[in-house]
Order: C-alpha cells, then sequence, then structure tokens
C-alpha cells in the first residue's frame, strides 16, 4: 500500500474533524452566511438556470451512469471503473451514516430547488469530490501527455466546484456541507487509490492510452 497516499488521505480527514468542530461551536456561522451572500449577489434567471443544469452532474443517476460507462469501456473496465465505483459506493454509504449522525438541518433562505434530509456534509459535494478525485489521481497515472493531464485534472477539479457551489447558491446547503462533503469525499478517493494502487488490482488491470505512447 502507498504509504504517502495513506498519509495524504489522512490529512482531510483531520480537516474534516475540524471543520465539525467549528461548526458546532458556531464559529462558522459568520463565514457560512456570508458565503451565501456572496453566491446569490448576482442572482439571474440566466445564472439559476446554469446552477439548476450544473448540480445533476452530482446527481446519482448521472454518477452511477458515468460508472456504467467506465465498465462499458474496454480499456476502463479494469483500472479505471472498479476504484472510481468503489469510491463512490464507499463515499454515498458513508454520507448517510454522517448526516445521521450530525443532523444538521438545512438552511432557511431561498431554496431554488427541492431537497429533503439532513444538510451536513453535502452529498453531492462529498460524492462529486470522491468521483472525479478518484479520475484525477488515474489520470495522473495512466495518461502520459502532461498537457492532458492538466486539462483533464483541471477539467475535473473546475466540475467539483461548480457543482458544490451550486448547492449553496440554490440555497439547499450550507459552505460548512459542502467544504465537509469536499474534505470527506477527498479522504475517500484517496484512500481508496491508495489500496487499489498498491494491490494486486492494479497490476492485474493496467494499462496506457496507446496514443499517448512516444515512439
Amino acid at each position: 500500500m502507498n504509504k504517502r497516499a495513506v498519509r495524504s488521505a489522512a490529512m482531510p480527514a483531520v480537516l474534516f474533524v475540524m471543520l465539525v468542530l467549528c461548526i458546532y461551536a458556531g464559529a462558522a456561522t459568520r463565514f457560512e452566511g456570508w458565503f451565501y451572500g456572496e453566491a446569490v449577489e448576482r442572482m439571474s434567471p440566466v445564472l439559476t438556470a446554469v446552477m439548476k443544469g450544473v448540480t445533476h452532474f452530482g446527481d446519482p443517476a448521472v454518477v452511477i451512469l458515468l460508472c456504467l460507462v467506465l465498465f462499458l469501456v474496454p480499456k476502463t473496465r479494469k483500472s479505471i471503473a472498479p476504484p472510481v465505483s468503489a469510491a463512490v459506493i464507499l463515499s454515498a454509504v458513508l454520507n448517510v451514516v454522517l448526516k445521521r449522525i450530525f443532523a444538521r438541518g438545512r438552511p432557511n433562505v431561498l431554496r431554488l430547488i427541492s431537497e429533503t434530509g439532513y444538510s451536513f456534509p453535502s452529498g453531492h459535494a462529498m460524492i462529486s469530490a470522491s468521483l472525479y478525485g478518484m479520475l484525477i489521481l488515474l489520470i495522473w497515472k495512466y495518461f502520459r501527455s502532461v498537457p492532458l493531464k492538466v486539462s483533464l485534472s483541471l477539467a475535473c477539479a473546475a466540475l467539483t466546484a461548480l457543482i458544490g457551489f451550486s448547492r449553496v447558491y440554490l440555497g439547499v446547503h450550507y459552505a460548512g456541507d459542502v467544504l465537509g462533503g469536499w474534505l470527506f469525499g477527498a479522504a475517500v478517493s484517496l484512500s481508496v487509490y491508495s489500496f487499489w494502487d498498491g494491490g494486486r488490482f492494479a497490476r492485474k488491470g493496467s494499462f496506457r492510452f496507446s496514443a499517448q505512447r512516444r515512439n
């Protein structure tokens, strides 16, 4: 097992605990109020439509569809689909557990979409962080072209950030919920990656994209 990856996974987990302490001590209230105010300061019908579209990239149906596509593509079936799906499933299960433990109510603000259940941590933020975070790790493992690695990684990171921002903008989560989801999702993806990359699974299913090979 990659010890560096294990240590890296511990960092977001520790930050998550610190965030929890701040939220329940009331230290995050002012920041969360300020962030929501900044998020909706330029609210408009066009921006609202965009945010409603972006937030769907973190919906269970979209995430499941992406995992299924990875299993259907021959080159990603053994090396990318299993760790990505494992990270998503683990993140989804742990999110349910964490929400029941903390039982934080949703913001009492203008909600632009309908959501039920507890608020902390954000499921959309947590699952998207584990999904796209795992994709970033695997992109750097399997792709050879540095420009392609950078561009794909930035795209995954930007999508994760936009999904999280959309949850605050749409009024269904506090900024702390989103940050908590990102941190725990990152911990999940790094943990699953360290197990996958350090075991026989990665060696049996390894591949390189031929289009990135140099003569």
